[in-house]
């Protein structure tokens, strides 16, 4: 479709949508209201690179396939450190070893262990150190009277620096309730063979079919980590992971959540990292990590949300630290969109608080290095390229959502987004091939993926300080 075609698509969607009552003007739209609507007051300086060729790359061999029986997650990875969270049976005696492509054998010890005791399943969390760059291994579970299971891993490699291309997946809203489309929507992550893949929220939806207690969403937890394939495959991909409203167990939960404080520690356990090198955690659950050039910092978009705020004042000091302190380009990546004040019915940062988020952007126009957004929650995806007005150049909100979970077509036309590029509400996640050019310069190709090789729409840019 051409720009000029889509974009009168979106205009028509819009009006459509402020007739029949699905924005926020509803069935009191007035002929200067739809006029105002069509007016489209931002055109991109620059057309888009939009092309429709095969997807990058992609490495066959280390292609994952779900084939293993115990649930694990690859948590935050640097050159020589990594973690595991595995789920075990309660009165089980595990024990761990990794294993070398020379096949030398080193036991490992679970740093930690929580969980709900009563539900006889918990989490081991297993950190390893001393390992090599770029090294293939093998985490060897052992269990009495059972045979042991092995899944490959990887530590980041030494071409991990700036000028060295990363290939990331972006995803979110991994509802359990839709079995079926799960294995073919992770088979199509496995197939993009990910590098780094980021969760950035609703990775669990406590809230729904639960039992109400906190008993009850530790279950959740557990019925999400054994159904999900993400969580049985032969070969490991280490995760980052931030929390949105449906992990805290409340639709738009805020700060004063009563689910917010076991659902933070139920939370942590599924998905936690410790630090490793290039990892660094704010006081709360904020942090970054650095890699390939690139800082992806993680930002808690509900702890201490209120009605007209997302971050406490900590949390924004540490954001401009973060930002102002990185050696390359930043990814900030957010559980709600950041510039979705557009969408009615829907949370945004923009929305919300509108003054916090342009205090963000200032911080940005104070960095020397350039900035993208990154977020989820809407199920549907939208490539969005902001106007050089906000940050002191061009840039782009990737919003990546849902791989699974409850969609309506066509929803994402309820509202006119002046900003957006492409979209799609089918299921569907972000897979970006990023190559830090230098530290004002982050060249990157997008493609929205679905299942059995459907591509939505793909872009090809940079984004330059």
């Amino acid at each position: 479709m051409s720009k000029t075609t889509r974009r009168s698509f979106l205009k028509a969607g819009a009006a459509i949508g402020s007739f029949v009552g699905l924005n926020s003007i509803g069935l009191k739209a007035k002929a200067e209201e739809t006029s105002s609507l069509l007016s489209d007051p931002y055109f991109p300086e620059t057309p888009p690179k939009i092309n429709n060729g095969p997807v990058f790359s992609r490495r066959a061999s280390m292609r994952s396939r779900p084939t293993g029986k115990i649930p694990i997650l690859q948590g935050a990875t640097s050159k020589t450190q990594t973690q595991f969270r595995i789920l075990i049976k309660a009165n089980v005696a595990y024990t761990y070893s990794i294993l070398d492509a020379a096949g030398t054998r080193r036991s490992v010890s679970p740093r930690g262990r929580a969980g709900v005791a009563a539900s006889q399943s918990l989490i081991d969390h297993v950190y390893v150190d001393g390992l090599r760059a770029g090294a293939q291994y093998i985490l060897e579970i052992a269990a009495p009277g059972d045979p042991a299971e092995r899944r490959f891993f990887a530590t980041m490699s030494e071409a991990s620096a700036q000028g060295d291309p990363l290939r990331v997946a972006l995803i979110s809203c991994q509802n359990d309730r839709y079995v079926d489309d799960q294995s073919d929507m992770w088979a199509a992550v496995a197939k993009s063979a990910p590098e780094l893949m980021i969760f950035n929220g609703d990775s669990c939806y406590v809230d729904q079919r639960a039992s109400g207690t906190v008993d009850g969403m530790w279950d959740r937890h557990l019925t999400t980590r054994r159904m999900l394939d993400v969580f049985k495959w032969d070969h490991l991909v280490p995760v980052i992971t931030t929390w949105d409203d449906h992990d805290v167990g409340e639709n738009d939960a805020n700060g004063s959540s009563p689910y917010i404080g076991p659902a933070r520690d139920f939370f942590m356990t599924m998905f936690g990292s410790d630090p490793v090198d290039g990892y660094s955690k704010s006081a709360g659950m904020s942090y970054y990590f650095d890699t390939n050039g690139l800082r992806f910092v993680m930002l808690d978009d509900r702890s201490n949300k209120t009605s007209d705020q997302i971050f406490s004042s900590e949390d924004e000091k540490w954001i401009e630290r973060a930002i102002l302190s990185s050696p390359g380009p930043v990814c900030l990546v957010n559980g709600i969109q950041f510039w979705g004040g557009y969408l009615a019915g829907a949370e945004s940062i923009e929305a919300t608080s509108v003054d916090q988020l342009w205090r963000i952007m200032k911080i940005g126009q104070k960095a020397t290095v350039p900035i993208v957004l990154m977020s989820g929650d809407v199920h549907f995806s939208e490539l969005m390229e902001l106007e050089k007005e906000l940050l002191g150049y061009r840039s782009y909100e990737f919003c990546s959502s849902a791989i699974h979970s409850r969609t309506l077509p066509g929803q994402q036309f309820r509202s006119y987004n002046g900003r957006r590029l492409e979209s799609t509400s089918h299921y569907n996640f972000m897979a970006l091939e990023m190559r830090v050019a230098n530290q004002k310069k982050l060249e990157f190709e997008v493609v929205c993926l679905g299942a059995d090789d459907h591509e939505f729409f793909r872009l090809k840019s940079d984004v330059q300080r």
